[in-house]
């Protein structure tokens, strides 16, 4: 069974060696990419065409969002009207108050839809006299009906200015295929209105989605039947596009185009069909006299653009059609579901002002392909780091799509997003994912070799902050906590033990002794035979006081280790307890690269060290397993009980520096006899000897006379009792060895 470890190993193998033939397998995706991008297949897929109408909705949704917020919001156009038919127009008790109006009201009270066709003749009129001057219905008279001739007529009053609808509906075959049918209005209203003026009323949604994006002015009955092949020609008119040639007098035109939507449904203000035949509302109120009452006008909606009463839809091309959902006639836009009838009245809107959407042209949507391509090729070759490639791809992804959205809203220009977009993503991931997982196993390969040979946190420097480190290196000076550990009497332990035994115990001892360093954010800088050198606030620093703790606490917990470590070797005859000085200094210490170029070592240099290395020889001398310097004391003396030890002048020194010991933790009982025995080392440094001998004495006593400490003090307070101190002696001793 394979293990983990050569697992990585084999698949690390593996991306190296792919890693050597990236270019020629960047060069491959590319032209893999490039190939499917231009395959029709392809890029006619559903998902394909789901993401270019989401691409093209998008800029549309950001344009209506930012009219919105900025209150410039287009809205409806000034010669477009809508008059439509709801459910307001079908309930008999809300048409009521409207009966007297008009005998078209009376016949919509009848019944439900749909309304006597003579209704229509009476709207056609009612509009016309309003001062309409075009008007486009959205209402298919395919059957025929009574009020046929009253309706016919009326096209014939008013003949050239109105346009009614065709389209085409398709039905499943029997043999799975599809057939299309075209409908056409009935043969009496067809020959009063004549095929001038029937318009072609079907928008053709997009195949992705069914969203109606596109309006095409011209189009072919027998190709929108399903045979091309029989098409003479585009012989049908848009329906929207006729309105708008009859109302400008002018040809309709040709081709097709993206719909500037002017905003969502309800962006064309929408007047009840019954609303139009009231003459309170467009007009107001007569008095007694005959004349409009003042206080109460004219409805505003009725009002024109110079605020006379009934103008709304003078000189206008009005449109009329259903609204309601009730009718089924609602359809997918980019701005949200609308009527068919106001995405007609939008599309004239468009006409009207001549600012259809430009599309880019599809034959040239290659050279922006390959132009991503390159831009791809010149961040996987140019750009080594990974995550800089990630942040200029993104870069060029958002710039792009915002330049999209300018010539979209300035230039109403729509280029195409999506293709060159996955060209590029999909050729710079691929390549970048594959870099990415080669960078993660090397490293985690690397690391897996460091953590053998330097301290967790060197390693994660060199990995993890490669531009540090190699400034690092280069030396600097940094304030740091050092602490030197050794065993004592090694050289004899080692000549009284096997090679073997020797070995196995101290790799015993060293690991519960580097993982407390470790534990306590340290860098374990070296092994020196038996001793360990750690430094907090070399690779990093988390505050010189906390730095400093660590090394205290990493001291104390050491100390507790090797207790723990002893009871178990006390009880093994292969084994021999161990005894351990510790020193820890705080001070300015060189942080950098030494060695020569075969062999170079990340360490630390300078009198910060060795006064380290000297505190841990001195503990011997002390009899106490801990020194701590006056510097590392100071910075820890919140969270630590120390005990004084001396005022020393180490060996190659000339100043004098106070060292301590650590209790324990604060929050530990403190004895009681600590207090006593700083009181006695004050009584010393005054000069006090003889009572200072004293309280060294009683706390001797108090601690069964074992105290090094103590004996020590009595001996030198017996000294200076005979041997008075220089005149300026500061409480200091000079010790004379190191």
């Amino acid at each position: 069974m394979i293990s983990f470890s050569k697992l990585v190993r084999h698949a690390n193998q593996l991306l190296r060696n792919i890693k050597k033939y990236r270019t020629p397998l960047l060069i491959g995706i590319s032209l893999l990419v490039f190939g499917l991008t231009q395959v029709p297949w392809a890029k006619n897929s559903p998902s394909l065409l789901k993401l270019k109408g989401l691409a093209e909705d998008t800029r549309f949704l950001t344009r209506h969002r930012i009219e919105e917020y900025s209150n410039s919001h287009v809205g409806a156009h000034p010669q477009v009207a809508l008059v439509g038919i709801n459910q307001s127009s079908l309930d008999q008790g809300l048409l009521k108050p409207f009966l007297e109006d008009s005998p078209a009201i009376g016949l919509m009270s009848q019944g439900a839809w749909p309304f006597p066709r003579a209704t229509y003749a009476y709207v056609l009129d009612r509009l016309f006299a309003l001062g309409a001057k075009t008007i486009v219905i959205d209402i298919l008279y395919f059957t025929g009906r009574p009020g046929d001739d009253e309706l016919a007529a009326a096209f014939k009053r008013h003949a050239g200015k109105v346009v009614i609808a065709c389209t085409t509906v398709s039905q499943q075959t029997e043999d799975g295929g599809t057939r299309y049918q075209f409908i056409y209005p009935n043969p009496e209203l067809e020959e009063a209105i004549t095929p001038a003026g029937i318009g072609y009323a079907y928008f053709k949604p997009d195949a992705g989605d069914n969203v109606v994006r596109r309006a095409r002015l011209r189009v072919s009955k027998y190709a929108e039947m399903g045979h091309p092949e029989m098409s003479s020609g585009n012989d049908l008119v848009a329906f929207s596009a006729l309105g708008v040639s009859k109302f400008l007098g002018q040809d309709p035109g040709e081709g097709s185009q993206i719909i500037n939507y002017r905003g969502g449904a309800g962006t064309v203000p929408v007047i009840p069909i019954e609303e139009i035949f009231s003459d309170r509302l467009l007009y107001g109120v007569k008095g007694p006299d005959g004349k409009y009452l003042e206080h109460k006008g004219p409805d505003p909606r009725f009002q024109g653009p110079n605020g006379e009463a009934g103008g709304v839809f003078k000189d206008k091309i009005v449109f009329l059609g259903p609204i309601s959902e009730t009718f089924h006639d609602e359809h997918p836009t980019p701005l949200g579901t609308m009527p068919g009838v106001e995405i007609h009245a939008q599309l004239a809107s468009a006409l009207l002002d001549n600012t259809p959407i430009l599309e880019f042209p599809e034959k040239y949507e290659i050279w922006i392909v390959l132009g991503m391509v390159a831009v791809a090729f010149a961040l996987l070759l140019k750009v080594e780091k990974v995550m800089t490639r990630m942040f200029l791809g993104v870069f060029v992804v958002l710039g792009y799509a915002v330049s999209s959205y300018w010539l979209f809203a300035n230039h109403r220009l729509m280029i195409p997003v999506v293709i060159p977009l996955l060209a590029l993503l999909s050729i710079s991931g691929v390549i970048t994912l594959l870099d990415f997982a080669v960078e993660q196993l090397e490293r985690a390969h690397v690391r897996s070799v460091l953590d053998k040979y330097v301290s967790s946190n060197v390693a994660s420097l060199v990995i993890g902050q490669g531009d540090s480190f190699e400034d690092a290196l280069r030396g600097k000076t940094k304030p740091v906590s050092v602490l030197f550990s050794d065993i004592r009497s090694f050289t004899t332990l080692s000549e009284s033990r096997s090679p073997e035994l020797l070995v196995a115990q101290l790799n015993e001892y060293f690991l519960p002794m580097v993982d407390k360093v470790l534990t306590q954010g340290g860098t374990l800088q070296k092994f020196i035979g038996d001793a360990i050198m750690a430094v907090w606030g070399d690779t990093h620093s988390l505050g010189l006081d906390v730095d400093a703790r660590g090394a205290v606490r990493a001291a104390i917990q050491m100390r507790d280790a090797l207790k723990v470590a002893n009871a178990e070797w006390r009880e093994r005859p292969d084994r021999v307890e161990l005894s351990t000085g510790i020193g820890i200094n705080h001070g300015r210490v060189v942080v950098g690269e030494v060695g020569h170029p075969k062999r170079m070592e990340f360490t630390v240099l300078g009198d910060g060290v060795n006064l380290a290395a000297r505190l841990e020889s001195s503990t011997k001398q002390f009899g106490c397993d801990i020194l701590v310097g006056e510097t590392a004391e100071a910075l820890t003396r919140d969270h630590f009980v120390f005990r004084r030890v001396d005022r020393a002048v180490f060996k190659g020194k000339t100043e004098p520096i106070d060292v301590f010991t650590p209790v324990g933790e604060m929050g530990i009982l403190v004895p009681d006899w600590l207090g006593r025995y700083h009181g006695a080392i004050d009584l010393y440094r005054n000069q006090e000897f003889s009572e200072a001998k004293q309280k060294f004495g009683e706390v001797l006593e108090e601690l069964n006379g074992t105290d090094f400490l103590c004996k020590m003090y009595q001996k030198r307070c017996d000294h200076f009792m005979e041997e008075k101190p220089a005149p300026d002696w500061n409480g200091s001793w000079v010790l004379s060895e190191k």
